[in-house]
């Protein structure tokens, strides 16, 4: 079993086919994500804009 080191929720990639628009919206609620699995493993995780803003300011800080 996998950590799911605090994703507040989990889709299959066959419910993002399906429900893209819906999962997007939920994303745009939750402060960290969705992940995303494919065959049972943790393949991606969809987050809102603004958080991935915000995690790719924090990495730009940590690279300098």
């Amino acid at each position: 079993m996998y950590s799911t080191q605090g994703i507040e929720a989990i889709a299959t990639v066959t419910e993002l086919r399906s429900k893209t628009s819906a999962l997007i919206d939920q994303a745009k609620t939750i402060k960290t994500g969705i992940m995303i699995q494919k065959n049972n493993e943790p393949e991606a995780v969809l987050l809102s804009y603004d958080l991935y803003l915000k995690l790719y300011k924090q990495l730009e800080k940590s690279s300098k």
